[in-house]
């Protein structure tokens, strides 16, 4: 039977949006540590019992709440951070919403303790299951905040079902704890649980901190990054594509300070990395972009991990030119900046003073031999074009096999079974696979040729397609993009496009899907990476059918000629499948293998 329209009580409100803002005892963690941060805290102590399900605490030595305000702290809807229009459209805090609180305090016996400077004594306020228990009574404790959230769930037991072992909330917990701790370095953190210590995170700088938390897999790979462009700044680390992992699950992306999952910037990312990883391989980031608040909408997810960029399409271009330039480094850039020390990068997410001038630089005239005077001959042609001059004039720029200084590759010193080449540098012997070295080589040229103008094909008949009204109306307002790209889509009717031309690279790809693809990404980004990837995917085979073969003989004028092109070319690390092109051992690695000093 229909019941009659009636003003729900706010307890029950306060539990349904606690089903939004508390998933399980990691969102609690993640709301307090949040405020604590807001409240400018230099140290928080997190102590966490059976994973969190039983009790969390969290002590901060921040500004602390005025005692008159207590009790507004833990009513919905009350909230120190805005108060108005303009200042819920330029956010610059973690927390704004004034729901964590009250939410909490809804399903769980929550205790607030606090104390400011100006005060003689702490005061604290306790709720039961959303009901005030007492007023605000005179405590002890020092200056700051502790909240102690106790028996979540204990008053909605469906809730309590759905929770996890204590180990795998305790998994949970931690996760969100290392998110925030990464975005913080300033900040030390102490992590208990069950009465043990299990992290601390003292204070320091970005780096240490992700040292201390990703380990030495990341130490080993990681590759400085740092970007500005107008409101645009972008901060962090990227690891090297040899160092991916099969899931997503060391990837942390920060907005003005705030941890997000947000597909323009996953999409980002992915796409950076496509010519270099292979399959569904996943890179490892800490990355942080610092924008205008008054260009991003944070208030679009209750839990405040997802963003709404005014111009996506700029913040996607941007964090995907940063990351592709940072792998685009050279073979000789990245043996200097991989190791960046504390001295390059001491300052945090935020004040990064790494320079942006490389430390070693290829030669700027035109003195190495070129790999292939044209892109589409055949690697024999190229190699039997080198005439006795060029050898000679080789031979004389690169001086001898013990010559070499400030080149990172060294000195080919001879072939093992005509698949690797044996080189000698300053830091010890150099192994380079020589088909994945080349094909990585030709793939960039080709993609160079590319970028002067795409060649179009024109269609003798048209190729009809039907396509929803939302898809038509996505063709009409990128129309420009799409001319550009190598398509004309004319419009038929509401419900029909029909392709003139597609581009030449692509002329055997199926043009409709691709188009249905191309939409769908430039309404979500504003990227054009669907096209680039086919077109990319094509030259990629191009460039593995054209590059040098296994068990071919190269002289070593001919196998210095590929070290030099390798120095001169971008990602050069990896060939198109994401393979390494070149390992180094070190003197010390090979005093190892015989144990000498021992």
């Amino acid at each position: 039977m229909r019941q009659a329209i009636a003003a729900l009580p706010d307890i029950l409100i306060s539990q349904i949006a606690a089903g939004e803002v508390v998933e399980r005892p990691a969102s609690v963690v993640k709301e307090v540590l949040e405020n604590a941060i807001d409240a400018g805290s230099s140290a928080i102590i997190i102590r966490l019992e059976e994973g969190g399900c039983q009790r969390i605490s969290i002590q901060d030595d921040g500004q602390g709440i005025r005692h008159s305000e207590l009790h507004l702290a833990v009513q919905r809807h009350a909230t120190s951070k805005i108060r108005s229009l303009r200042d819920l459209e330029s956010v610059g805090s973690l927390g704004f919403r004034g729901e964590a609180l009250a939410s909490i305090a809804s399903v769980s016996r929550l205790s607030i303790t606090t104390r400011t400077s100006d005060d003689d004594h702490a005061w604290q306020i306790n709720v039961n299951g959303g009901q005030t228990m007492s007023e605000v009574s005179p405590s002890s404790g020092p200056t700051g905040t502790t909240i102690d959230v106790q028996d979540l769930y204990f008053n909605t037991p469906a809730r309590r079902k759905f929770l996890k072992s204590a180990s795998t909330e305790l998994g949970h917990c931690l996760d969100v704890i290392r998110r925030i701790a990464l975005s913080r370095p300033d900040i030390a953190f102490a992590i208990w649980h069950n009465g043990k210590v299990l992290e601390r995170w003292a204070h320091g700088n970005i780096e240490q901190r992700v040292d201390a938390i990703l380990g030495k897999e990341f130490h080993e790979a990681r590759i400085p990054l740092e970007s500005i462009s107008g409101p645009l700044t972008l901060r962090g680390f990227i690891s090297q594509p040899t160092a991916s992992r099969a899931r997503a699950d060391q990837q942390f992306s920060y907005v003005n300070g705030r941890f997000i999952r947000d597909k323009v910037v996953q999409h980002a990312i992915r796409s950076a990395y496509q010519d270099v990883l292979h399959g569904d391989r996943q890179p490892m980031i800490v990355l942080a972009l610092d924008i205008d608040p008054n260009l991003v909408d944070v208030n679009v997810h209750p839990a405040k991990t997802e963003v709404r960029f005014r111009e996506g399409g700029a913040v996607h271009q941007f964090i995907y030119k940063a990351i592709q330039n940072a792998l685009g480094t050279s073979v000789g850039q990245i043996n200097r900046t991989s190791d960046a020390t504390p001295e390059n990068f001491t300052n945090g997410l935020g004040q990064s003073t790494l320079s942006s001038t490389p430390a070693w630089r290829p030669p700027t005239s035109n003195q190495y031999l070129p790999l292939s005077q044209n892109q589409k001959s055949s690697i024999d042609s190229f190699f039997s074009n080198i005439n006795n001059s060029e050898k000679l004039h080789a031979e004389t720029y690169y001086g001898t096999a013990n010559d070499t200084t400030d080149l990172p590759l060294g000195h080919a010193l001879a072939q093992i079974h005509g698949i690797y080449i044996l080189a000698q540098n300053q830091h010890g012997l150099v192994l380079v696979d020589m088909h994945a070295a080349h094909e990585r080589v030709l793939y960039e040229k080709l993609k160079q040729d590319l970028a002067t103008g795409i060649k179009v094909q024109q269609l003798l008949v048209p190729i009809v397609m039907h396509a929803s009204e939302l898809e038509v109306s996505k063709a009409e307002d990128h129309r420009h993009t799409l001319e550009t790209l190598g398509f004309d889509v004319a419009t038929l009717s509401p419900t029909q496009l029909a392709i003139r031309t597609i581009p030449t690279l692509l002329q055997r790809a199926e043009p409709v899907g691709l188009l249905i693809n191309l939409l769908s990404e430039l309404d979500l980004t504003g990227s054009k990476a669907v096209i680039d990837a086919a077109q990319h995917e094509r030259l990629a085979t191009q460039a593995c059918h054209a590059a040098v073969r296994a068990h071919r003989t190269l002289t070593l004028t001919e196998m210095d000629a590929l070290l030099r092109q390798m120095e001169q070319t971008e990602r050069a690390d990896q060939c198109n499948h994401g393979r390494p092109t070149w390992v180094q051992l070190s003197i010390q690695d090979l005093d190892k293998l015989f144990l000498r000093g021992r």
